[in-house]
């Protein structure tokens, strides 16, 4: 198909629904945004480890969200060509026949399913089921349905479907049941090698319904459906607007930032720092040491993630040590960060092992825990800060290490998106500890824009996702590493951060079972 913006503008609507807020943000067909709305929601947390919110709050941050935007749009809803969401991944909610939720939604990052995943390795295997799903048992969204089962099984047998967040709000726009693969994968019972089916020997081994599963399972970049009557009220969208197929929130965020070719990396520095290579065939890897994402252009993203990123870390280190205090109602998370510059690279030896919500690869472990070592008198509230950037960017080292090595091919070059990656310092810092150049783009709300991409591609903007993405991504500054700090780090890195945990490990889970058997 011709490019048709030559002759014409176009304009197309990223929705990004995310772990705190909805993001709908209008741009035109070179990436440049032009309006936005934006809604914030709830998360609860009724438990320790548990993480929920209810599905009826997404609704209304995207339908509020739209019509902010609209409020604010420079052109016409008429002029829209089309729209695509993005999504937090994992996260799901039971629903009845009448699409109806049972109860909360049970969150991506909520680790209340430690047993189902022990009950998986046992019955199924852990390598039976990273070869069927491309994942090891972890804090899938299939597992939180065998949680269901365990412990709440009225809701699991009255429950019609459980829907991931985009079904959830699609269903909403266009009145019909539709996933997508990218969706799909990160379940944990898809058919990883058959990207529109679901595992069923898999699922049959973990006593699990297939139906609880949205049958139509698509790609990316594809016309689902067209926006209803009812939906064209509560967003103000024009009735019969196409609504088209995207991806998860990571891999629409690294197609937002341009990643297209297997040298490349994509980290988040958002509330997770999740990161992404591409490959054009699946490459499991033989130790099991990243999951597999599929990447909205049909090939497929080798994935890792550090449950407890940027964001959220940051959060609970403002929060828990009141590092900062600030009367206004925008926190100034620039000042935060910089305070980091007034630690030393090396951070005086303090070192900080995010595992906070527990751990992926080598350990695959929910049960893991956050450590922070090499306390002395001297540490200042400046060396917590770099701690929390160093350390996550040490893990991001070990992770793009298991996809160098699970896929033969080496990083010559890292994006940098979601909040953190507003930081020089924190781009900096990842630069020189992962010893290769890094960039920005001009777009800070890439989730957005890839889901932007999508819809351009879908609705016939542009040829394909690839070329959508080639066309409306900008990178903004490149950071290179700084030889010297690079070479520290270097040492750091292999000396001390690679074993540290090794050796404490087993104490951590010794403890951890002492406070279970005294609460």
């Amino acid at each position: 198909m011709a490019d048709q913006t030559k002759s014409s503008k176009a304009y197309v609507i990223g929705i990004d629904s995310g772990t705190s807020s909805t993001r709908a943000i209008l741009f035109d067909e070179k990436g440049q945004a032009l309006a936005e709305g934006r809604r914030a929601y709830d998360v609860l947390r009724p438990q320790p480890g548990w993480v929920e919110q209810k599905a009826v709050w997404w609704w209304e941050a995207l339908a509020g969200s739209i019509r902010d935007l609209l409020s604010k749009s420079p052109v016409k809803s008429e002029q829209i060509q089309g729209l695509a969401i993005t999504h937090q991944r994992i996260t799901a909610v039971p629903v009845d026949r009448s699409i109806e939720p049972l109860r909360n939604a049970i969150l991506w990052n909520d680790i209340r399913c430690s047993e189902q995943n022990e009950k998986a390795l046992e019955t199924v295997g852990r390598e039976k089921i990273y070869q069927r799903t491309g994942y090891n048992p972890g804090i899938w969204t299939v597992y939180k349905a065998m949680w269901l089962q365990d412990n709440e099984p009225d809701i699991y047998h009255r429950m019609h479907k459980f829907l991931l967040v985009q079904d959830y709000l699609m269903y909403r726009l266009i009145g019909k049941l539709v996933t997508t693969s990218s969706a799909a994968v990160m379940t944990g019972c898809l058919d990883v090698g058959h990207r529109h089916r679901w595992a069923e020997d898999i699922l049959e081994g973990f006593e699990i319904s297939p139906s609880i599963w949205v049958e139509n399972i698509l790609s990316g970049g594809q016309i689902a459906g067209r926006i209803h009557r009812e939906a064209s009220l509560e967003t103000g969208l024009p009735e019969g607007l196409p609504v088209v197929t995207a991806a998860g929130d990571q891999p629409c965020g690294v197609v937002g930032v341009g990643l297209t070719k297997p040298s490349m990396l994509g980290v988040n520095g958002g509330t997770s720092c999740s990161m992404e290579t591409c490959t054009e065939r699946l490459r499991l890897d033989p130790d099991a040491n990243y999951f597999i994402e599929i990447s909205p252009m049909g090939t497929y993203f080798p994935e890792n993630s550090i449950y407890s990123g940027g964001s959220s870390l940051m959060n609970w280190l403002r929060e828990i040590f009141s590092l900062e205090e600030s009367t206004q109602s925008e926190y100034d998370w620039e000042s935060f960060y910089n305070m980091a510059a007034d630690a030393p690279p090396g951070n005086g030896g303090l070192i900080l092992i995010p595992y906070f919500s527990g751990a992926t690869a080598p350990y695959w472990d929910l049960n893991a825990r956050g450590i922070m070592t090499g306390f002395l008198m001297d540490h200042s509230k400046a060396h917590m800060v770099r701690a929390v950037m160093e350390g996550l960017a040490y893990e991001t080292r070990r992770q793009m290490g298991f996809m160098e090595k699970g896929t033969g091919v080496s990083i010559s070059e890292v994006r940098m998106y979601g909040g953190s990656a507003r930081s020089d310092l924190w781009n900096q810092i990842f630069a020189d500890v992962l010893g290769v150049k890094l960039c920005t783009t001009k777009t800070v709300e890439t989730t957005a824009l890839g889901a932007a991409i999508c819809a351009a591609a879908g609705v016939g903007i542009y040829p394909g996702i690839e070329e959508a993405a080639n066309h409306m991504v900008q990178v903004k500054k490149t950071y290179l590493p700084h030889e010297t700090h690079r070479r520290l780090y270097d040492r750091l890195y292999n000396d001390v951060y690679c074993k540290f945990y090794d050796r404490v490990h087993d104490l951590i889970h010794t403890a951890s079972g002492i406070i279970k058997t005294f609460s």
